[in-house]
């Protein structure tokens, strides 16, 4: 009895963490659609062919792949089972990590660009913007679908369950790697950020807010801010995951796709550039 009890109980908190991601999925999907489609439309008006727009349009193409892998995600967590092949479960388990790492590589060019008022021309950009998605898409892309989720045997009708590979040596030093990268940039771009802030609303207080000087600070801080809250909380919550990870907890498995679900909600970022909180 006290087994079934226990079986009962884990059934009922899965299904309120499922239920969480679906809201949160159902969320990015609407929201991130309804972006790409405005700022599309907005930079077709424009027509504008500045740095900024190259990079843009880079996190316009990020976000679309990923919308497009969500629907999939929500059939697996509304049916419970998954319907598309072991192919298909992979390429969507690992495109969720290659967005978010290639959304915050672009992130952190941006800030960098403002932070030192470095003007590119045209050409250089999309030269080396091509560079990152050739890269991404014929040497990193095949390499990690070479191996993710290879060296395990899991069951066809269950997805995003990669979980047994982690404690595998190099997924560990990759892993704390990965991890210690980008807490270490986003908190030395912290506080170089709110630094340069700061100077810049002691030199021209008290009318700092008409300063364009300001204004463009305050909104590279926006890239910063979609940093610490979508993409933060997973990496210090991979830490604990690796250090208490057993193949029998599922809570921890299933924290951890809340915490992923949570990567994607950077995919909202184009409607604050529509809002003007960003360009």
């Amino acid at each position: 009895m006290p087994n079934h009890s226990s079986n009962n109980t884990l059934l009922d908190f899965s299904e309120k963490l499922h239920a969480v991601l679906i809201v949160l999925y159902l969320i990015n999907l609407a929201g991130g659609t309804l972006g790409v489609i405005m700022m599309s439309q907005q930079l077709l008006q424009r027509r504008s062919q500045s740095v900024m727009t190259i990079i843009i349009i880079s996190l316009l193409v990020l976000h679309t792949f990923m919308l497009l892998t969500i629907p999939f995600r929500l059939s697996y967590y509304i049916l419970g089972e998954w319907k598309f092949g072991r192919f298909a479960c992979r390429l969507a388990s690992a495109f969720i990590y290659l967005h978010m790492y290639a959304t915050f590589s672009f992130y952190v060019a941006i800030i960098v660009a403002r932070l030192l008022r470095l003007e590119f021309r045209r050409c250089y950009t999309a030269t080396w913007v091509g560079s990152v998605w050739l890269l991404g898409a014929l040497v990193i892309t095949p390499v990690l679908l070479s191996y993710y989720g290879t060296s395990k045997s899991y069951n066809s009708s269950k997805c995003f369950q990669f979980h047994r590979e982690i404690q595998e040596a190099h997924m560990v030093i990759a892993n704390y790697c990965l991890v210690g990268i980008l807490v270490s940039v986003c908190a030395a771009l912290t506080v170089i950020q709110l630094t340069v802030i700061y100077r810049v609303a002691v030199k021209y207080w008290p009318d700092v807010s008409c300063q364009l000087e300001f204004r463009a600070q305050a909104k590279s801080f926006f890239f910063i801010l979609v940093t610490l809250v979508c993409f933060m909380p997973h990496h210090v919550f991979r830490v604990y995951y690796i250090q208490n990870y057993l193949d029998e907890d599922h809570k921890l498995l299933l924290y951890n796709e809340i915490f992923l679900a949570l990567t994607t909600m950077c995919c909202l970022d184009m409607l604050c550039f529509i809002a003007g909180i960003a360009h």
